[in-house]
């Protein structure tokens, strides 16, 4: 279950959940400066008097069925493009942070909520959301599912590892082969050699490339890291990168981070270490995602 530090990213997160759906249509109402107030346990309005579910019983992905709350046009980002967020999130959380960039839109696909749904379990009159507010994205009395039983084995457990510990540096760039340049973003390979172990589809939302222990990752494009550590299940160490308004990069299983979030980087910087971080081997798992939803990394990098 993702933790919330995995939502202070303004992009992310990216990331690395990643479901694919028809992510990007004009956004709902930006988040505003300043911190929301949280919201309470259980609150209700007349509409869920006979529904405990709000406006319309919860079902994941269900459509709108109410007219459509008045539009407040975002405000524009340094540079004047407005960036929202499509960072990766872990759909079975209760409650989401609201981080720069979120929307009540963005956030409702997701989850794979309804913007209805997400309006009435947190009494919102519109779309107006603040950074630091906590909004419910399930129902009152909603619990995650249980994680999958481990069977019992007699060898000695490992401990769970510790939150990464992360040591900033600037690295030169380096050369990890041929770039190309799609989409007005000039592209790199994110690690020097290794094979792709795992193609992109299915269940597989970006491509796994093999390397040893410690081996450089780096930024495949020019941009701004908008999440570093382990606070998303199922990708251990990860980084994401947000290359501008469309697209962004994550980095996950790494053996060590050596970027920060907020931190500007360029094409071919290290990054990370390569390392099995909630993994079955060392491996560097690598996701493109366009208007937050995953696409194929190799029609941008060539491997």
């Amino acid at each position: 279950m993702v933790k919330q530090t995995a939502f202070r990213a303004g992009t992310i997160a990216m990331v690395l959940t990643m479901g694919a759906c028809t992510w990007f249509q004009q956004p709902a109402a930006p988040v505003v400066s300043g911190t929301g107030a949280s919201v309470e346990s259980g609150s209700t309005d007349a509409a869920s008097s006979t529904n405990p579910y709000g406006a319309t019983p919860y079902t994941p992905g269900a459509g709108e069925t109410t007219a459509p709350v008045p539009y407040t046009p975002p405000p524009a980002a340094a540079g004047g493009a407005y960036i929202p967020s499509y960072a990766p999130v872990d759909v079975n959380a209760a409650t989401h942070t609201v981080v720069r960039g979120d929307t009540v839109y963005n956030i409702s696909k997701r989850y794979n909520v309804s913007q209805d749904n997400l309006r009435v379990w947190n009494n919102l009159a519109d779309n107006n959301i603040g950074v630091g507010q906590v909004l419910r994205v399930k129902p009152s009395g909603y619990t995650a599912p249980a994680a999958a039983p481990v069977a019992a084995t007699p060898v000695t457990t490992t401990p769970a590892p510790a939150a990464p510990a992360i040591t900033v540096t600037t690295e030169p760039a380096v050369s990890t082969g041929s770039t190309r340049t799609v989409s007005g973003i000039t592209w790199q390979r994110p690690t020097a050699g290794g094979s792709v172990i795992t193609n992109f589809g299915g269940a597989s939302k970006g491509v796994d490339i093999s390397g040893t222990a410690g081996q450089a990752v780096v930024s495949a494009a020019d941009g701004k890291v908008v999440y570093a550590g382990s606070g998303l299940r199922g990708y251990g160490n990860l980084v994401i990168v947000q290359h501008n308004a469309t697209f962004l990069t994550a980095y996950g299983h790494n053996q060590a981070l050596l970027v920060k979030e907020g931190q500007t980087v360029k094409r071919g910087q290290t990054i990370a270490r390569m390392g099995n971080t909630d993994a079955d081997r060392t491996k560097l798992h690598f996701e493109v995602r366009q208007n937050g939803k995953p696409v194929n990394p190799t029609t941008y990098v060539a491997f």
